[in-house]
């Protein structure tokens, strides 16, 4: 059973010990909800809230966000972070590399998702 607020699981986060138990190739892409969309709307032009809300809204509802936040957290150079991936922004993905973590909607142990 998962815990919910405003009607979707909460997320939490979680170390990335095995990427690959996430991202099985690159097959997840075809699952993306953003794949064939304007590349444009993910690369705004500064990090206020009206400018990444829009590409967020796409991510938030993508069944793959997952696997697309730690592909990027796999493989990103870190000088070089730019743009909406998996619904965060280049300081997000700097914050959770940094720490090893990634987001995931797995239950945590005793089932709820924390």
């Amino acid at each position: 059973m998962s815990a919910v607020s405003s009607g979707r699981p909460v997320l939490r986060l979680v170390p990335i010990t095995d990427p690959a138990a996430v991202v099985s190739g690159p097959g997840w892409r075809q699952e993306a909800v953003c794949r064939g969309l304007d590349t444009e709307l993910f690369f705004p032009v500064d990090d206020r809230a009206v400018s990444v809300e829009p590409p967020r809204r796409v991510c938030r509802g993508c069944p793959v966000r997952a696997a697309c936040l730690v592909d990027v957290l796999s493989t990103e150079d870190p000088a070089r972070r730019f743009g909406i991936v998996g619904g965060t922004t280049p300081a997000e993905r700097r914050t959770l590399h940094r720490a090893g973590l990634t987001i995931t909607t797995r239950p945590a142990a005793g089932g709820d998702v924390a």
